[in-house]
């Protein structure tokens, strides 16, 4: 949809011509008792500027409140097209990271914003401007271009924000079929935040999310689940993406708040616990598929802070601890068994300038029971045949 803004006040237009400074002298403000242009006050409190308005009875204090009320509204404009165009631009480019990962083509939303022919131009506060009223004629001018373009934007975020949630409901419900799909993918990042900030500034309504809620399979099974929570002001959105195994047991669940992933539970033997059992028990115990689960918890820089094992009867077999140093390499790693005996205990010592690090494996009693230098400074430390 396109459409201009009728220029009702035409004459207003040829006043600011007429009355407009120099564009070298300095724009002045009055001063009002009324409104302080230093304090933050919102649109919302703009908006409803005329009530105050007609309260003021002195007609020259009346015109340097609507003077500043014009001031304000044309920055709130300029507020509003800066944070809008923001949120559009990332609802967008959200939209074709979904169609890329779906094969989809790209598809446009077309709903053009209005066009104004009046722009708000600085006018010298004088006694013919207050005759003419010219200061209430640019705020109301302002006033209804700012709630037009407001409505207008918040109704393209809205049909953008429907197809996005759209895709987002196909892209999980076909994310094991699709190719190079990473669970860790910023996408997931990228569209809880964005979500989370859209709520925060009253851009989408929780009613929107209602398809997300809980997402289902063709099996029946719940695949994923999104909860909102107002804590201390601020919406903060809180994920589950559910995982099976080919016999439709639960493989693993993966946890997210903000659309950080904090925290992952593996059912049965996994990559940590194989490693982790292998070690602790003698060669001739296995465990059964099913009997075991695993706790990943992550730190806000993605790292994994610790690692938990336990049997589904509520018995801590170990756990496994990381340390990091404050350029996110991992310095420190100790293996405990049961709730805190330790077991075995990994050190890592970079040198600078180096692309390897020394690590050093100790034992229970803290004795070194091997040494080595490792060239990858990114992986979690593994001992060859160990």
């Amino acid at each position: 949809m396109k459409y201009r803004f009728i220029p009702r006040y035409l004459h207003l237009i040829v006043l600011n011509i007429l009355l407009s400074l120099n564009p070298q002298i300095k724009e002045e403000f009055p001063i009002s008792i009324y409104i302080n242009p230093e304090e933050y006050i919102s649109a919302d409190s703009l908006l409803k500027f005329e009530k105050i308005g007609y309260e003021i009875q002195d007609p020259v204090e009346r015109s340097k409140y609507y003077f500043l009320v014009a001031h304000l509204f044309n920055q709130q404009k300029t507020e509003l097209n800066v944070r809008t165009d923001s949120i559009i631009e990332v609802i967008t480019s959200l939209i074709k990271s979904y169609e890329k990962k779906l094969f989809k083509n790209h598809y446009s939303v077309n709903y053009d914003l209005p066009i104004f022919d009046y722009e708000y131009e600085y006018i010298k506060f004088s006694d013919r401007a207050v005759i003419k009223k010219v200061f209430y004629k640019q705020a109301s001018t302002l006033k209804n271009q700012y709630s037009e373009r407001n409505n207008a934007f918040k109704r393209k975020i809205e049909l953008l924000s429907d197809y996005l949630i759209s895709l987002r409901e196909e892209y999980v419900v076909n994310r094991k079929s699709l190719i190079n799909i990473n669970i860790k993918d910023s996408i997931e990042y990228q569209f809880y935040s964005t979500i989370q900030d859209m709520l925060s500034d009253n851009l989408i309504l929780q009613t929107k999310l209602v398809p997300l809620k809980i997402i289902k399979d063709s099996r029946d099974n719940i695949i994923s689940t999104i909860e909102i929570h107002d804590i201390r002001g601020d919406y903060i959105i809180f994920s589950k993406d559910f995982e099976y195994f080919n016999d439709n047991l639960l493989a693993a669940i993966k946890e997210r708040e903000s659309g950080i992933l904090v925290k992952e539970i593996l059912y049965g033997q996994n990559r940590y616990s194989e490693e982790f059992y292998d070690f602790i028990f003698k060669s001739n115990f296995q465990t059964l598929n099913y009997d075991n689960f695993t706790e990943v918890y992550y730190q806000l820089n993605n790292k994994i802070n610790y690692i938990d094992f336990s049997t589904f009867n509520g018995v801590k077999i170990g756990s496994i601890h990381y340390e990091y140093d404050n350029l996110d390499r991992l310095i420190d790693e100790k293996w405990y068994k049961g709730e805190r005996f330790l077991l075995r205990e990994f050190n890592c010592f970079y040198e600078p300038g180096q692309g390897h690090y020394r690590v050093v494996e100790k034992n229970q009693y803290g004795e070194i029971v091997f040494q080595d230098v490792v060239t990858s400074k990114n992986s979690h430390i593994k001992i060859e045949g160990k």
